[in-house]
Order: structure tokens, then sequence, then C-alpha cells
């Protein structure tokens, strides 16, 4: 009977060792790279993109993502991220600051984050007391509040939030359906193609 008991808690604690040893094998704790996602990869430490989707989900981290990048994607707050050139960059976390060169969109939801990236074919700011600095820029959405937005050129500029302020030496048209908004532009569209919103300030060519 004694034999049968041994044999049985042996079994049991090869088990246990086993299922922890499967546990450790999974595990992206303290890697610089990892698959996530699908073909997404962790890049918490920074490193070359190689034309893939990145995503940097460490608090506090600061990268330098180098080479051709896909969609990166910020699941961290306080990350501070260097990114000259992407698809795509989506900020969700808050206090984080992107630097970049060249992206296709650039989408910031979350609270005081901060972008300056250089040529962006589309900026969608969502999230609240965001600042975003750039040269050009096709297409700009602002529908959150708070917000700070200067550019140089801007082709079409939507704003439907609160308490935004933009900024654009050109701007090719203005939808403005928000309230409470500071625009600013000095060549382009005369008037706003759409103004909906109530008590909003405008400082248009020769004004």
């Amino acid at each position: 009977m004694s034999v049968t008991r041994q044999s049985i808690a042996v079994a049991v604690l090869m088990s246990g060792a086993v299922a922890l040893a499967g546990c450790g094998g999974g595990s992206t704790g303290g890697g610089s790279t990892s698959t996530v996602s699908g073909s997404a990869v962790e890049l918490n430490s920074g490193g070359d993109c190689a034309g893939r989707d990145v995503i940097v989900n460490r608090d506090g981290a600061g990268v330098v993502l180098d080479g051709e990048c896909g969609t990166v994607t910020i699941e961290a707050n306080g990350v501070s991220a260097n990114v000259a050139t992407s698809n795509a960059v989506v900020v969700n976390g808050q206090d984080t600051n992107v630097v970049g060169g060249q992206t296709g969109t650039l989408t910031i939801s979350g609270r005081s984050n901060s972008a300056t990236i250089d040529v962006v074919e589309s900026i969608d700011v969502q999230g609240n007391a965001v600042t975003v600095l750039g040269k050009q820029a096709g297409r700009i959405s602002v529908s959150g509040s708070g917000n700070s937005v200067t550019v140089d050129d801007s082709g079409a500029m939507t704003v439907s939030g609160n308490d935004n302020f933009v900024r654009a030496v050109s701007l090719d048209s203005l939808e403005l359906t928000g309230s409470n908004n500071s625009v600013d532009w000095d060549s382009g569209a005369t008037t706003p193609s759409v103004d909906t919103g109530s008590e909003n300030r405008l400082t248009p060519p020769g004004a």
C-alpha cells in the first residue's frame, strides 16, 4: 500500500514539473523581442522593425525603432518612442511622446500624449490634452478636447471636438462642428465649408 502511495506522489510531482516547464517556455518577460498578435512583434527595447508590425506595451519604455515599420502600436504609459518610418502609429496609452520622420496614419487616443512627426498622410486626434507637431499632413481630424495641433501644410481639416487649438500655415479646407475651438491659418481656404459649432474663434488669411 505504501509503495502505491509513493508511486502516485512521484507521478504528481513529475506532472507538476512538466506543467511548470511548459509555462516557462511561453514567458516573454525580459525578452526584447517576442511575437505577439499574430505577425506583430514586441520591441520594448527598440530594434529593427524589418517591415513588421510592432507593439510597445511596457510602461516607461524608451525605444528607437529603425528600418521600415508596419503599424506601431503603443499600449503602455510614459513611453518615449522614435519611429523613423512607418505605415501607421497608434497611441493608446497616456503621457507618451513619439518622434518620427514619416508615417501613413497617426492615431492618438488617451491623455497627455504628444507626437512630432514631419510628414503624415492622416492625423486623427481622439484623446484629450494631446499635442501634435508636424510639417505636412494630408488630413487632420480632431475629435477630442483640449488638444493642440500645429502643422505647416494641411489638406482637409475636421474639428468636431471642443476647446482645441489648431494652427496651420496652409489649409485647403475646414469643417468645424465643435465648440470653443481656435483655428488659425495663413493661406488656402478663406472660410470653413462647414461651421455648425458655437463660440469658435477663427483667424483665416487676411484677418
